[in-house]
């Protein structure tokens, strides 16, 4: 589907990942802990975190670089790669920044095609929500309507509660026409996609085929 590749990455402190080309994706840098330094193509020089989002629509092309200062907190996050909807669309950076680094208990939309009034635009037919779920507490994830969700569990611990499974850091799911209960067994980040499999999207993307 629109997802390309979802990358659970850590630099530590002195990595650099030097300028490379970025081609026919959307990429959404969903920091969750440390700082990165991002340089690119277009003059732009920025340090992203938790507060401070990502999103680089590459289109026809970009060429950015990430780092991490030396003696820097190690960065944890994930590299989402979006397949967008045509190819050679015009190059686009955004940015977002965050009032709260985490969304308590409550689904909050980060990302999202135009129609979805999302604060960072993906040029694909997806959205893209998290939530930090404390424990003890229960959310349902979102609303499908007829499409596909992909939940990622970004950290911690959650019971499907109608399943009696718990899905553990690094876990995922996918569910199509149901809605499913979580518990936090710990307190724990969860991110979930909504996907709509019918749309069209492009596979010519350097790291999304």
């Amino acid at each position: 589907a629109q997802i390309g590749r979802l990358e659970h990455a850590t630099l530590k402190g002195g990595a650099l990942v030097p300028m490379h080309l970025h081609q026919n994706e959307e990429i959404l840098s969903y920091l969750r802990k440390g700082t990165m330094r991002h340089e690119d193509s277009h003059g732009i020089k920025v340090p992203i975190h938790n507060k401070y989002l990502m999103m680089m629509n590459a289109g026809s092309g970009i060429q950015h670089e990430e780092s991490v200062h030396e003696g820097d907190e190690t960065v944890e996050m994930l590299q989402i790669f979006i397949r967008p909807e045509a190819d050679d669309l015009k190059p686009d950076i955004q940015f977002l920044e965050l009032e709260d680094a985490y969304s308590l208990n409550q689904w909050r939309l980060i990302a999202g095609h135009k129609r979805s009034k999302a604060p960072l635009c993906f040029r694909s037919e997806v959205q893209f929500y998290d939530l930090r779920l404390g424990e003890n507490h229960t959310v349902t994830t979102p609303e499908l309507q007829g499409l596909t969700g992909f939940m990622y569990l970004f950290d911690g611990s959650v019971e499907l509660t109608d399943r009696d499974e718990v899905l553990q850091k690094g876990d995922s799911l996918l569910i199509k026409d149901e809605q499913i209960e979580l518990k936090g067994s710990e307190k724990s980040d969860i991110v979930f996609f909504v996907l709509n499999e019918s749309a069209p999207y492009t596979r010519n993307g350097l790291y999304t085929k």
